[in-house]
C-alpha cells in the first residue's frame, strides 16, 4: 500500500475511534489499558463535588458532610469520621457518618492509633488489609473486625505515603512536611470490614485528591469566619449584622415571614473595667458571649453590636415568641456568676417586624429605644417597644446625641460635658488643657487612643498631645490614621469610621495600624479650623460607639473654644509692659 493510501487509512481510523471514545495510539506504542466505567464515574463524582465545595459559603455543616460523603461514596467505605483540631490543639469528631449517609451511632468508636499516627506524621496512613501481626494498631482494630482503613490529614500540604524502598525524604520535603504539621485542620478516616471491601491504591489517590480539595474549601470557610467574628467574643461583627439584617428583610419582604430584634445592653460594665482592670473585663465578656449563644436556638445568631452591647437576631420569631426569648437572656445573666464573683446584669429591648417595623433600620431603632427605656426604669429588665417611645421627635440642632429624651443618658452626658468643661476652665496652661482634653475624650467615647492635632500656618497637621488608657502618656510620633483627621480638617464635618469587614479597609494606614473604629472632629474657633480632636480603637479592643459622634463634636467646640481663650491669655501676657 503506498504511503499516500496508508496515510488515508489511518486518518479514517482515528476519526472512527474518535467518534466511538476510544483514542488511537500513536504508531510504535502500546494500545493505552481499558478504563473502567466505574472508574470514570468515580473520577466524574469527583469533579462534581469539587465544583460543589468552590461555590459552598457561609454553611460549614454542608461542607463538612458533603467532604465525608463523597469520600466514603469514592472509596467504598463501610463508615468515616471527620475530625477538626480545637483551640488547645486537640482533634474533635465533628462528623460521623455511614456508606448509607446516615449519622454513626457511635461517633467515638475508632481506632484512635491510626488517627494519632496521620496526625503526628502529618502524612497519609493506608492500611489496605489489616493483618494480626500489626499489634501495634491495637486493641480497638481487632474488636471492631477492620480489614482496610485509610486516614488523611486535612493540611496544605498532604502528599502520598512513602512506598517501600523510596529514598529518603529530602530537606525540601521535611519542610513541608513540618509546615504541614503546623497547618493541621484536622483529618478524615475511613474504614470497612471483611463484608465490604478491601481498599485498592486508586480509592487512596482518590481519597487524597478530595482531601486536597476539601482542604482549600475549609481554609477558605475559616477565613469567611474570621472575617465575620468578633476576635475578643467570637460573636459575629457589626457589619455581619447588618447584612444578617437586610437579609431578614429581603425574606420578610418576599414571603411575609416574621423576624425579632433582641439589643442587650450589660449594666454597669464600665464599672468592672475601673475595678477590676480591662482584663477581666474582657474576660466576663467573653464569658457573656458563651453564655448568650449556648441560651439561644441554634437558627438565632448574636452579633457583637459595639463595646458591651449584644444584637441577637430572632429569625421566624414573632413578638411573644421574642419577649420569652429575651427573659430567658435576661434570666440566664442575672442568674450566672462570673470570674472573680462578678455578678452581672442586662437591659433589653425587643422590636419585631412587621409588628413594630418593617424595615431592618427602623427595628434597629426602635429595638434600642426600648433598650434605653429599660436602663431609665432601674436596668435588669426588658422593654418591648411601644408608640409612646417614639413621642419625642429626634433633636436635629448641636444638642443631638447628647439630649435624646432617654432621662439617664441624658443625665450622664450632660454631666461629663460640665466636668470636663469646669476642669478645662481651670487651666491656663495650653498643654495641660489639651492633654485634660484628650484624656476625657478617650474616657467619653471608650476609646484606646487619643491625640490632639494642630494645624500649622500652611494647614499641615501635626501631633501636639498624644495619650492613651487610663492617662498613660504617648510619645508624639505615635502614629494614627492620616486621612480621617485631613479629610475632617478639609470638610470642618465630624467623623466616625468603622473599617469594613473585607479585606480593604478604608485607608492604607488604618489598614497598617489595624484600626477598628476612628472618631474625629474638627477643632472650629472665630479664626476658623485649628485642628483636629482624635480618637481611635484598634480590632479587638473595645469598639467606639457611633452615638459618641454629637457628643464627641460638642466636646470639640469647647476645647477649640478653650484653646483660643488660653492662646489670647499668653499674648495678653507677653503685650503687657
Amino acid at each position: 500500500m503506498a504511503g499516500d493510501e496508508l496515510q488515508t487509512v489511518i486518518s479514517r481510523l482515528d476519526r472512527v475511534l474518535a467518534q466511538s471514545g476510544t483514542a488511537a495510539p500513536a504508531r510504535g506504542e502500546r494500545p493505552a489499558p481499558a478504563v473502567s466505567p466505574d472508574l470514570i464515574d468515580r473520577w466524574r463524582r469527583l469533579c462534581e463535588t469539587s465544583a460543589l465545595l468552590n461555590t459552598m459559603r457561609n454553611d460549614f455543616g454542608a461542607v463538612l458532610e458533603t467532604v465525608l460523603d463523597t469520600a466514603i461514596s469514592l472509596t467504598r467505605a463501610r463508615r468515616g469520621l471527620l475530625f477538626l483540631k480545637n483551640e488547645d490543639g486537640g482533634l474533635d469528631v465533628r462528623l460521623g457518618r455511614d456508606h448509607r449517609r446516615q449519622p454513626l451511632p457511635s461517633p467515638h468508636d475508632y481506632p484512635r492509633s491510626i488517627v494519632d499516627r496521620a496526625v503526628d506524621k502529618a502524612e497519609p496512613i493506608f492500611l489496605p488489609t489489616i493483618t494480626e501481626r500489626q499489634a501495634g494498631l491495637g486493641a480497638s482494630v481487632r474488636n471492631l473486625g477492620l480489614l482496610s482503613a485509610m486516614c488523611v490529614p486535612l493540611t496544605s500540604y498532604a502528599s502520598p505515603p512513602r512506598r517501600e524502598g523510596d529514598p529518603e525524604p529530602g530537606p525540601e520535603r521535611r519542610r513541608h512536611t513540618e509546615k504541614a504539621k503546623d497547618e493541621l485542620l484536622g483529618c478524615i478516616y475511613l474504614d470497612s470490614n471483611a463484608n465490604t471491601y478491601s481498599f485498592r491504591e486508586e480509592d487512596l489517590y482518590l481519597f487524597l485528591i478530595l482531601a486536597n480539595h476539601a482542604t482549600t474549601a475549609l481554609l477558605k470557610e475559616r477565613l469567611y469566619r474570621q472575617a465575620i467574628t468578633d476576635p475578643l467574643t467570637r460573636l459575629f461583627t457589626r457589619g455581619h449584622f447588618e447584612r444578617t439584617l437586610e437579609e431578614q428583610e429581603r425574606r420578610f419582604e418576599a414571603a411575609r415571614v416574621p423576624y425579632s430584634l433582641v439589643m442587650v445592653d450589660l449594666d454597669r460594665f464600665k464599672e468592672i473595667n475601673d475595678e477590676h482592670g480591662h482584663l477581666l473585663g474582657d474576660a466576663v465578656l467573653r464569658e457573656v458571649a458563651d453564655l448568650l449563644v449556648g441560651v439561644v436556638r441554634g437558627d438565632d445568631l448574636c452579633f457583637r453590636y459595639g463595646g458591651d452591647e449584644i444584637a441577637v437576631v430572632l429569625p421566624e420569631t414573632d413578638a411573644g415568641g421574642a419577649q420569652t426569648a429575651a427573659e430567658k437572656v435576661r434570666r440566664a445573666l442575672a442568674e450566672h456568676r462570673f470570674g472573680e464573683g462578678v455578678r452581672m446584669a442586662a437591659s433589653l429591648g425587643v422590636a419585631t417586624c412587621p409588628v413594630h417595623a418593617t424595615t431592618s433600620a427602623d427595628l434597629v431603632r426602635k429595638a434600642d429605644q426600648a433598650l434605653y427605656r429599660a436602663k431609665e426604669l432601674g436596668r435588669n429588665r426588658l422593654e418591648v417597644w411601644s408608640p409612646e417611645l417614639s413621642v419625642i421627635a429626634p433633636r436635629e440642632d448641636r444638642l443631638a446625641g447628647i439630649i435624646t429624651g432617654n432621662y439617664a443618658r441624658d443625665y450622664n452626658n450632660v454631666a461629663l460635658l460640665v466636668e470636663t468643661f469646669d476642669a478645662i476652665s481651670k487651666t491656663h496652661d495650653v498643654q495641660e488643657l489639651l492633654t485634660l482634653a484628650v484624656d476625657k475624650a478617650i474616657e467619653a467615647s471608650d476609646a484606646e487612643r487619643g491625640a490632639i492635632m494642630l494645624a500649622d500656618e500652611a494647614g499641615a497637621l501635626g501631633t501636639i498631645v498624644a495619650r492613651g488608657r487610663n492617662r498613660a502618656p504617648l510619645e508624639l510620633k505615635e502614629r494614627f490614621s492620616r486621612s480621617v483627621p485631613e479629610r475632617v480638617l478639609r470638610t470642618g464635618e465630624p467623623v466616625f469610621v468603622v473599617t469594613s469587614d473585607s479585606p480593604a479597609p478604608t485607608s492604607e494606614s488604618m489598614r497598617e495600624l489595624g484600626l477598628r473604629t476612628v472618631l474625629c472632629s474638627p477643632l472650629v474657633a472665630d479664626a476658623g479650623r485649628i485642628g483636629c480632636l482624635y480618637v481611635d480603637a484598634r480590632k479587638g479592643a473595645q469598639e467606639i460607639r457611633e452615638g459618641a459622634l454629637p457628643f464627641f463634636a460638642a466636646l470639640a467646640r469647647h476645647i477649640a473654644l478653650a484653646v483660643e481663650n488660653a492662646r489670647l491669655r499668653a499674648r495678653l501676657s507677653l503685650e503687657r509692659p
